[in-house]
């Protein structure tokens, strides 16, 4: 009797140990579903910042949807770069993701052929998270009130009109660059370290005009700044009197600021659908929405792929504008 037990048992421990070992083997043992653990969101600015707010509010709403809280990492310096390195060479498992911009990837692959990543080798595109018009503003001590005006303007004074930017190979620096070839204007680049230093140089009427997005609006509310023009097909909600760029006839000029959710390089593609699924459910979020529309960003949304083709024009865009206004990129 005692035996038979001892062979049972035998039994019993072989098949368990065959079970086990094949378990191990199995392609579904020890995983566990996508996201399983906190999501990293590398923002490349910093705190307070409105990239900062829209990242931290579509960090809230993604941790819904997803079931797991996503941690904000902000990473700034070099105008975005290094937080930008950082997220191309974190882990590429589906727990780092990283919001980025049209400065960080289309216009500094066009400034600075030596970037320490590449926009399209080192990344997967996620999601399309929103994007925001850019705006002409002048000094309101200028009689300028569209893109007529403006030439009428130029040709009375018989002068020299100023630019301000946020800085040499800023997106806002090509934005104006673009509008110059399109619409055949000669004008003084005069740079400044960020937006507020810029916008106010033209409030105080030292430069005539700048282009820049919801950074001005406490400039043109304070009436110091007046914009005279809007990219885009419509007239843009946070600043209705200004047309168009294309109704008053200065066309093929797009140069929206546009933020999106990418990975890096390799990164599971079943981790970058249920991303991307989430994501788009986060847009229809009445608190993420209200967000946005406090900041100016519209809302877009869409599939990883159609966000890479836009990527890859985007960035062949910018580098044609360098090349055509004959621009030295920084070394």
């Amino acid at each position: 009797m005692r035996q038979d037990t001892r062979r049972h048992f035998s039994a019993a421990l072989g098949a368990a140990a065959f079970w086990a070992i094949s378990g191990m083997f199995s392609p579904s043992a020890g995983a566990q579903p996508y996201p399983s653990k906190p999501i990293r969101l590398v923002i490349p600015w910093p705190a307070g910042g409105s990239t900062d707010v829209l990242g931290r509010a579509l960090g809230v709403e993604l941790g819904k949807q997803l079931g797991q809280p996503v941690i904000i990492d902000n990473r700034a310096g070099a105008a975005g770069k290094i937080g930008t390195a950082i997220a191309a060479k974190a882990p590429a498992d589906g727990y780092t993701i990283y919001l980025g911009t049209v400065a960080n990837f289309s216009v500094a692959a066009a400034w600075e052929p030596s970037l320490q990543y590449d926009p399209i080798k080192d990344f997967s595109p996620v999601a399309y998270v929103a994007d925001s018009p850019a705006m002409l503003a002048v000094s309101s001590s200028l009689p300028i009130h569209d893109i007529k005006e403006l030439r009428d303007y130029i040709r009375r004074s018989g002068r020299q009109m100023s630019y301000a930017s946020a800085g040499e190979g800023s997106g806002y620096h090509l934005m104006a660059e673009l509008f110059k070839l399109q619409a055949r204007l000669d004008l003084l680049h005069v740079p400044f370290q960020g937006t507020p230093p810029a916008a106010t140089a033209v409030a105080a009427g030292q430069v005539d005009m700048t282009f820049d997005a919801a950074g001005l609006k406490p400039f043109v509310e304070s009436g110091k700044l007046r914009p005279i023009a809007v990219t885009g097909n419509e007239r843009w909600a946070f600043v209705p009197d200004a047309a168009t760029f294309a109704s008053q006839g200065v066309n093929n000029l797009e140069g929206n600021s546009w933020f999106a959710i990418f990975a890096p390089a390799g990164t599971p593609a079943d981790a970058i659908d249920k991303l991307n699924g989430a994501i788009n459910r986060s847009l229809s979020s009445p608190e993420l929405l209200a967000v946005l529309k406090a900041n100016g960003y519209i809302p877009v949304g869409g599939t990883a792929a159609a966000l890479g083709g836009m990527v890859a024009k985007d960035m062949a865009k910018w580098k044609d504008v360098v090349q055509k206004a004959h621009l030295r990129a920084v070394k």
